[in-house]
């Protein structure tokens, strides 16, 4: 077990997909919250008293946004990875279909597509959380947990961010709520 973990540390290094994934994961990541932002404002507005309707939505655009991630990020990546691999092929004039190389690019093109499919439904599912608690709290307090939920993420990502860039994290996550206090009033006007 040992070996296959350091066999695909090796394969990350070699590809550089670390990066990638990283990027990656905070992009999708923050549309996977300010989309499910958007849900949950909508049918605020739009009078929803069932938080089924909610968490029903909220999952199902989730999972819709994990497969689309998952499946669009592998065939991508992995159409990079392989144009990529034949060039090197032409330029040491040698296959290398059967080579440590071309294991580590698929490897890689798999790590990236799951990242891009886990972390949109991942902050998405965060955000419907507050709705499996009604009728404990009420729906009003389910939309404002909601919407505090994905401030949280959203400040999250922003901290993270900075730590990537060697940044301030207060001031990168207070930019990240500034675009999704933004996208909460823009959203609110647009569905009232």
């Amino acid at each position: 077990m040992r070996k296959r973990i350091d066999l695909y540390r090796k394969y990350l290094e070699t590809t550089k997909a670390q990066e990638i994934a990283r990027r990656l994961f905070v992009m999708n990541a923050f549309d996977g919250a300010l989309t499910i932002m958007g849900v949950v404002i909508g049918a605020h507005f739009s009078g929803v008293s069932d938080p089924h309707i909610i968490i029903t939505a909220g999952i199902a655009g989730s999972l819709a946004m994990g497969i689309s991630g998952i499946s669009g990020a592998f065939l991508a990546e992995r159409a990079e990875r392989k144009r990529d691999l034949r060039k090197l092929e032409t330029a040491m004039l040698k296959n290398l279909d059967d080579t440590h190389y071309a294991r580590a690019t698929e490897f890689a093109s798999v790590i990236v597509a799951i990242v891009d499919g886990i972390s949109p439904a991942l902050s998405a599912a965060i955000l419907v959380m507050p709705y499996f608690f009604v009728p404990d709290i009420s729906m009003y307090w389910a939309f404002y947990g909601s919407l505090i939920l994905g401030l949280v993420v959203l400040f999250t990502l922003g901290v993270f961010l900075a730590r990537i860039s060697d940044e301030k994290p207060i001031v990168s996550g207070i930019q990240m709520i500034m675009v999704g206090i933004t996208t909460i009033i823009i959203v609110s006007l647009v569905a009232q």
